[in-house]
Order: C-alpha cells, then structure tokens, then sequence
C-alpha cells in the first residue's frame, strides 16, 4: 500500500514538472502568426492546453519508462 502511494507521489511531481517545462518551452513559440488580433485570450488557451497536454504526454513517458524498469528486476 505505501509503495502505491510512494508511485502516485512521484507520478504527479513528474507531471506536473513536464508541464511547467512544456509550458516554458511553449511561451517561446510564437503563436501571434496564427491567431487572428484580438484573439489573445483564446491564443492564450491554446498554449495552456498545448502545455498541458505535451505536458502529459511526455509525464507519461517518463512514468511508464520507470515502471518498465523497476518491473525488469523480476526478469531476472
């Protein structure tokens, strides 16, 4: 039981890293070329959701490549 509190733990730090960086990777892209003037604030939706979900996609990487390798133990 502690040791799936110890995963989720670790699984939403990594998350929520990954989409801090996704996030600070994402305000260098300019986004201004593809939305039209007065449409900042869903501009500004798009790269949070953007973020978020790059975010994740990466988090999730970095999640199941830990648990792959912590399941190889038993492979041997």
């Amino acid at each position: 039981m502690f040791q799936l509190g110890v995963h989720a733990l670790i699984s939403i730090v990594i998350y929520l890293i990954t989409i801090g960086l996704s996030f600070q990777i994402m305000k260098s892209v300019r986004i201004e070329r593809i939305i039209r003037k007065g449409k900042t604030f869903e501009a500004q939706l798009l790269l949070i959701f953007t973020a978020i979900g790059l975010g994740f996609l990466v988090g999730n990487f970095f999640v199941t490549l830990i648990d792959t390798s912590l399941q190889l133990s038993n492979f041997f």
